[in-house]
């Protein structure tokens, strides 16, 4: 995987079909009916009853909107991802104006993964790979791919304009 600054926004290319896989479950994962899932994404913010019932009431159906329209965003955006001719790797642009949304976006989905493949933070220490089982190994490298991305959006690693940036260590397939 690599990717390049372009003019509209970030360009990540060398997608295999696993990272495509991936990326395209971020907006299923944040619209996810599971228990789980809803509990990582909107926990529990009030010691009170009362004061956890209002705060139910007027916040959460708002960060739910916010939620589902960044997942839209991100829907559109996949929906621009384009096959490299005859082979089977893809190049997706994530433009200036959404790095906010998939940034939001790919953070909830990483945290979605990891409830829902019932990881501890045992698990996601460097040694805690050989440890999992193997779908949880699965989820820890996937966790890790949507990292790697929300690090570039986040300005962590440096990009140069030739799109030196390319982990080796996300071949998931």
């Amino acid at each position: 995987m690599w990717v390049a600054r372009a003019d509209a926004g970030y360009l990540f290319g060398g997608l295999t079909k696993t990272a495509v896989e991936t990326l395209k479950g971020v907006p299923m994962l944040i619209e996810s009916a599971d228990a789980r899932v809803r509990r990582r994404l909107l926990p529990e913010t009030f010691d009170g009853a009362e004061e956890e019932a209002q705060w139910r009431r007027h916040a959460v159906p708002e960060l739910e909107r916010l939620f589902l329209s960044r997942a839209q965003l991100v829907r559109r955006d996949l929906a621009g991802l384009r096959q490299l001719k005859d082979v089977d790797v893809w190049v997706l642009l994530i433009p200036d104006s959404h790095v906010n949304a998939w940034t939001s976006s790919l953070n909830a989905a990483r945290l979605a993964l990891y409830e829902l493949a019932e990881l501890t933070p045992e698990l996601m220490d460097r040694e805690g790979l050989d440890q999992a089982a193997p779908k949880q190994r699965e989820a820890l490298l996937r966790i890790h791919m949507l990292a790697e991305i929300q690090c570039v959006l986040l300005g962590d690693v440096e990009v140069d304009g030739e799109g030196e940036w390319s982990p080796d260590d996300f071949a998931l397939d």
